[in-house]
């Protein structure tokens, strides 16, 4: 039976063209920072795993839904950090998976370090046109039914610096620009055929810690791409009792978000968002949810700095 994505599908056909959402967006950023930076790759000093469901738009048939697992440590040496990720997410008729690999060098500068990370991924899209109905076929009766699946490689640069109680860094992400190269019924590239277009990503915050039970941390995110309005997520959080982190964002054009963690024991912290819309959108759906879970295992001779700020 088919499902009737008029709203979704919607956004799924404009999204194969606009191209400044084309990756999963997590309200958790700051907490998860190797999802948006390779550099950041080692950099707890521990074994570290982290895995994020994110279920968006409730209420929507067909509304985007993500997990991501993620694991990275340092070497023996601590100069060097590797990293695996596993992403897959599904929005209406398609469904992403996406497979990375992690590498970070690191120098230490002052009293933090620099660190150069690179990320090579494949991406495997999976279209599924018989779950569209639509409304009017005229403009897209050339779509062939049935299942299509597109691999394609991308390649991200970063950097990242860091000490106790600052860090700031840069991505460059699609550096390649991989192609989609969706059909139509005559095997000739349909109007939207789309491409991963190159972004760069700017991350940056810091720690400021007014007493033994208050730390207040504020952050950025901005990114940005080619002919696209800049996305921006401004956010502030609070460190109570180096246990409970709370805080909310904003972002510009969409809505805000409410954030918290909680550090359960040294090694074990878990978190949950909720994020709404201060659109018409809000009217339609309710809310997006977040749940997050991280695990630090301590390795070789380093030990686990509680509290970590980043």
């Amino acid at each position: 039976m088919k499902v009737k994505y008029y709203i979704v599908g919607l956004l799924f056909l404009l999204s194969l063209q606009v191209v400044a959402q084309q990756d999963p967006q997590f309200n958790q950023y700051f907490f998860n920072p190797l999802g948006i930076n390779p550099a950041y790759a080692g950099s707890r000093g521990t074994l570290s795993a982290i895995a994020v469901h994110r279920t968006q738009w409730v209420g929507f048939k067909g509304a985007p839904s993500t997990e991501s697992f993620a694991i990275h440590s340092p070497t023996r040496s601590k100069k060097m950090g590797l990293g695996l990720q596993i992403l897959n997410d599904r929005i209406g008729p398609k469904n992403t998976t996406i497979l990375s690999g992690v590498y970070a060098y690191k120098v230490r500068i002052g009293r933090g370090k620099l660190a150069f990370g690179l990320r090579a991924s494949l991406y495997n899209y999976i279209f599924n046109w018989d779950e569209i109905e639509y409304r009017d076929n005229t403009n897209f009766g050339s779509i062939e039914r049935g299942k299509e699946t597109y691999y394609t490689p991308s390649f991200d640069f970063g950097m990242y610096y860091s000490d106790r109680k600052n860090y700031i860094g840069v991505e460059l992400t699609h550096l390649n620009e991989g192609k989609l190269g969706i059909q139509g019924a005559d095997n000739v590239n349909i109007d939207f055929a789309s491409r991963q277009q190159a972004q760069a990503i700017l991350t940056a915050g810091r720690a400021f810690v007014i007493n033994r039970k208050l730390t207040f941390k504020p952050s950025i995110l901005v990114k940005t791409t080619t002919n696209q309005p800049a996305f921006i997520d401004l956010n502030a959080s609070f460190l109570l009792k180096q246990k409970i982190w709370l805080g909310a964002s904003f972002r510009r054009g969409y809505g805000a978000v409410a954030i918290a963690e909680y550090n359960v024991t040294k090694s074990l912290r878990v978190g949950y968002s909720l994020d709404f819309a201060l659109t018409t959108l809000n009217r339609q759906n309710g809310g997006s949810h977040e749940i997050f879970i991280g695990y630090d295992l301590k390795l070789f001779k380093s030990g686990i700095i509680s509290p970590r700020y980043f």
